[in-house]
């Protein structure tokens, strides 16, 4: 690993295809079982996408995104920009919600292809009220301010009842709970269906 105080400073490179960017450096990572893949999947970048250029060990390069999330990736290549291209594409909630429903889950993932559960709020509240959160969820439910719940856009913390040792953020809007799960990715449930299934810890609020 590169020591923080050997970092390059003010170098960006651009992203020459998409790429899950992983924790460390691992040459096996594409041919490792999808178990293996979500212990090491951090986030991912895209096709053209502007990302700070950190350090080299070997063929991967260690990248910062435009969310602040680090990890490593190989198809980086030296550009002249010195600025994140964040993607702004603004959207109503419900254009958002009908074009992301049903996509399917992958953890670390951020976009239709495959989404987890903070990755579809960072994605929502990036692309319909242009607020760029953090990746995380535990880092996500530090914006924000607390709520009574049942308004629209409040997130809700919670743990799975079935695994509560795990985090897991949903979208609440017009009565209705959205989020992507391992089983069925984005989907949509009722109050009654959420409180089966999930402890609540917080609620809060982004806008």
């Amino acid at each position: 690993m590169i020591p923080r105080d050997m970092w390059l400073k003010e170098t960006f490179g651009v992203m020459t295809a998409d790429e899950d960017v992983i924790r460390h450096p691992r040459e096996d990572y594409l041919s490792l079982p999808d178990s293996e893949k979500d212990k090491l999947r951090q986030t991912q970048v895209f096709t053209g996408e502007i990302v700070q250029h950190l350090g080299t060990e070997g063929a991967f390069k260690l990248i910062q995104k435009y969310d602040g999330t680090k990890g490593w990736v190989k198809a980086c290549v030296p550009t002249t920009e010195k600025l994140f291209n964040v993607p702004r594409k603004e959207t109503s909630a419900e254009e958002f919600l009908r074009e992301w429903k049903g996509c399917p889950y992958v953890f670390g993932g951020i976009s239709k292809s495959g989404v987890d559960c903070s990755g579809f709020t960072q994605q929502f509240f990036l692309h319909v009220h242009n607020l760029l959160l953090p990746k995380y969820s535990q880092d996500q439910r530090k914006w924000g301010k607390p709520s009574e719940g049942h308004k629209d856009f409040d997130v809700y913390f919670c743990r799975p009842k079935s695994k509560p040792e795990f985090f897991h953020v949903v979208l609440y809007y017009q009565g209705e709970f959205w989020h992507s799960r391992r089983k069925g990715g984005v989907v949509i449930q009722n109050e009654e269906e959420f409180g089966r299934d999930f402890f609540l810890d917080e609620v809060r609020s982004f806008v």
